[in-house]
C-alpha cells in the first residue's frame, strides 16, 4: 500500500517521502496504540469493582504466560465488561509466584485491590487447593471475595469420567467413523455419491474428530453419526466385502446390533442438556445472576430421574448437596430414559434391553455423582445471587438478601449493610424501564436522584453493580489464549511479551468497542505519542538496522 500511495499524485513531496514499514508498525503498536489502550482501559476501571479472570499456559517457544481477563463496570458503555487485560511472563508457576505476579501488576497499573470482587479460575490444584493455592491466599487478604470455579472445565470431566460406565465400542464407533474419511477424499467423495443416491442428492454432513481435551466435543459426532446411521452402515458393509477392510468389519458389526444404536441414541439425548448448559457458561449475552441456578436445576433434575420420589420430598435443596442418593434409586425399569430411546427399545431382546437400561442408569448415577463433587462450595452463595435479578428486585414480595450481607465486608466496595437493606425494600415504590438486564437495571438505578441531586438508592445499585462483575467461567480467557495462539506463531515465535501484550490489547479493544481498524479514530494522546521517540531501541530487542534508522531518526531531528 505504502508503494501504491506516491503514485496517487507524483506532484505531491508528502507522498514521495512517506515510508511507514515493518519497524514504524511494530513500534506504533507497541509503544503507542497498546499502551493508550491499555491507560484508557485503566481509566475505565477506576474506582470501580472488578473481577479478574486467569489461567496459565505454555506456549510454542516454551514460555510461561499468565493471562488475565478482566470483568467490570465500564461508566462509558454502561454496562459491564469482560476484556483482555495482561499477559505475564512466569519464571515460577507455583501458587505463590502466580498470586505475586498479578498484585504486583494491578499495583503498577494503579488499580486496587481492595475493589476486587470475584476471581474466576480452573480446576487445577494450584489455583483452587483448599491449602496454599492462589485462591486461598488471595482469601487472607480479602476474605469476602468470591470464588468461582470454572464449570464448563468441570461439565467436560463429568461427561467423560460418566462415560466410562458405557462400552468401549461406542468411542471406538465415534473415533474411527472420523478416521475413515480424514486422511482418504477417494473414500469420502464414494460416500458422498452413496449418500446422495440414497437421499436425493442431499450433501452428507461431516463427522467432527474427537478432541482429548474436550469430551462434550463428541455430541456432535454422535449426532451425524445417527442421522446417518443407516448410510454410514451400508458403506462399512460394501468396504467390508469388497475391499476385504477389517476395520470396516468391525464398524459395521458395532453398527448392525442395536443395543449400541440405543445406547449412542441415550447418550447425545444426555449429552444435549450438559451441552446447552455449557454454551450458556460460555456465551455472553445471559443473564449471569440465574447460571448457576441453572446449574443447581440440572443436577436436581437427574436426582428426580434416579431417586424414588418420596426421598426427595423429605429434603430441601441446601441438603441436595451432601444427599447420598445412591441408598435410595429406584429400580432400573422405572427410570425413563427418553422418547427416542423408548422406541428403539422394542426391537430389543429382553436380555439386552436389561443390559443396555443397566448400562444407562449407571450413567446417570456416575454422571450426577461427579457433578455433585464439582459442585463449587460455595454454591448456595451463587445461587442466592440470582435474588438480584430485576424482576425479583422490582416485585412487591421479595426474598431476604441477608445471605448476601452476612457474606460481605467492605463497605467501600459494596455499600453500607444497613442502607442496602432498606432501599432493598424501597426499589418497588418505583417504576424503572431495564428490567431485562441486570447490569441495566443496576446502572439505572445508581442514576436515579432525588430533587437536591443525591443518589437515592446509591448502595443497593453499588450492591447489585458489584455482584454483576462476578465471573461466570474461564472461556473468557480461554479464547483469549486462542488469540495469543494465532499471534504467537511457529513464523512469529520470537515476538516479545511487551509486543504480544500491545496487539492483543489492540485486538480486544478494537472489537470491545465494536470498530474496526478503518473506523478507528485515534485519541489525542495516541497522536502526541507517535514521534520519534517511540523508538525504545535495546540491545535485546532491536536489530542492526533497527539501530541504523534511530541514529538517522535522531540526526534528522
Amino acid at each position: 500500500m505504502i508503494s501504491l500511495l506516491p503514485q496517487l499524485d507524483p506532484s505531491s513531496d508528502a507522498l514521495k517521502n512517506l515510508k511507514i514499514h515493518r519497524t514504524k508498525c511494530s513500534m506504533l503498536i507497541k509503544n503507542v496504540l497498546g499502551p493508550s489502550m491499555l491507560e484508557a482501559l485503566v481509566e475505565d476501571i477506576g474506582d470501580f469493582p472488578y473481577s479478574i479472570i486467569i489461567d496459565e499456559s505454555t506456549d510454542l517457544s516454551s514460555q510461561k504466560v499468565l493471562c488475565i481477563m478482566i470483568r467490570f463496570l465500564s461508566h462509558k458503555e454502561k454496562q459491564v465488561v469482560t476484556t483482555f487485560y495482561r499477559i505475564i511472563q512466569l519464571i515460577e508457576c507455583d501458587a505463590k509466584s502466580v498470586h505475586e505476579a498479578i498484585v504486583n501488576q494491578l499495583k503498577e497499573d494503579g488499580i486496587k485491590l481492595e475493589n476486587m470482587v470475584g476471581i474466576g479460575v480452573d480446576g487445577a490444584n494450584v489455583m483452587v487447593g483448599k491449602h496454599n493455592s492462589v485462591t486461598s491466599i488471595f482469601k487472607k487478604e480479602l476474605p469476602d471475595l468470591i470464588i468461582v470455579k470454572c464449570v464448563c472445565h468441570s461439565l467436560h470431566l463429568c461427561a467423560e469420567k460418566a462415560a466410562e460406565s458405557l462400552p468401549r465400542q461406542l468411542e471406538f464407533l465415534v473415533r474411527e467413523s472420523h478416521n475413515w474419511f480424514s486422511y482418504s477424499p477417494k473414500r469420502l467423495e464414494y460416500y458422498r455419491t452413496l449418500y446422495e443416491t440414497m437421499n436425493n442428492n442431499n450433501d452428507p454432513k461431516k463427522i467432527q474428530g474427537l478432541s482429548g481435551t474436550r469430551w462434550l466435543a463428541r455430541y456432535h459426532a454422535i449426532k451425524t453419526i445417527l442421522e446417518q446411521w443407516e448410510e454410514l452402515k451400508l458403506l462399512f458393509s460394501i468396504a467390508k466385502s469388497d475391499d476385504k477392510c477389517f476395520m470396516a468389519e468391525q464398524l459395521y458389526d458395532i453398527m448392525r446390533r442395536h443395543p449400541f444404536k440405543a445406547l449412542l441414541i441415550f447418550l447425545q439425548n444426555e449429552l444435549k442438556h450438559v451441552i446447552q448448559l455449557n454454551l450458556l457458561f460460555q456465551t455472553n449475552n445471559v443473564e449471569p445472576n440465574k447460571l448457576f441456578e441453572d446449574l443447581f436445576l440440572l443436577y436436581k433434575n437427574l436426582l428426580k430421574r434416579l431417586v424414588v420420589p418420596s426421598q426427595l420430598e423429605k429434603l430441601v435443596d441446601s441438603e441436595l448437596i451432601e444427599f447420598n442418593f445412591r441408598e435410595h434409586l429406584m429400580h432400573t425399569a422405572s427410570m425413563y430414559f427418553g422418547f427416542d430411546f423408548h422406541s428403539i427399545s422394542r426391537e430389543l431382546e429382553e436380555k439386552d434391553l436389561l443390559d443396555v437400561r443397566e448400562r444407562c442408569k449407571n450413567f446417570l448415577c456416575s454422571l450426577a455423582e461427579q457433578i455433585q463433587k464439582r459442585l463449587p462450595d460455595n454454591l448456595s452463595l451463587l445461587k442466592t445471587v440470582a435474588d438480584l435479578h430485576p424482576r425479583v428486585a422490582t416485585s412487591q414480595v421479595k426474598p431476604d438478601i441477608k445471605p448476601l450481607l452476612n457474606y460481605i465486608q467492605r463497605t467501600h466496595v459494596y455499600g453500607k449493610k444497613n442502607d442496602i437493606e432498606s432501599e432493598w425494600y424501597q426499589l418497588s415504590n418505583k417504576i424503572w424501564t431495564n428490567t431485562s438486564s441486570s447490569a441495566d437495571f443496576y446502572f439505572e438505578v445508581y442514576n436515579d436522584c432525588d430533587a437536591a441531586g443525591c443518589k437515592r438508592f446509591e448502595n443497593i445499585s453499588k450492591f447489585g453493580l458489584a455482584f454483576a462483575t462476578v465471573p461466570i467461567s474461564n472461556a473468557s480467557v480461554e479464547r483469549a489464549f486462542s488469540v495469543y495462539n494465532v499471534v504467537k506463531n511457529k513464523l512469529r515465535n520470537r515476538l516479545s511479551i511487551k509486543m504480544l501484550q500491545s496487539i492483543m490489547m489492540v485486538r480486544f479493544s478494537l472489537s470491545r468497542n465494536g470498530g474496526s481498524c478503518t473506523t478507528f479514530n485515534p485519541t489525542n494522546k495516541m497522536l502526541n505519542l507517535f514521534n520519534v521517540n517511540m523508538y525504545d531501541f535495546k540491545k535485546s530487542e532491536s536489530s542492526d538496522e533497527d539501530e541504523i534508522l534511530y541514529n538517522v531518526l535522531n540526526n534528522l531531528q
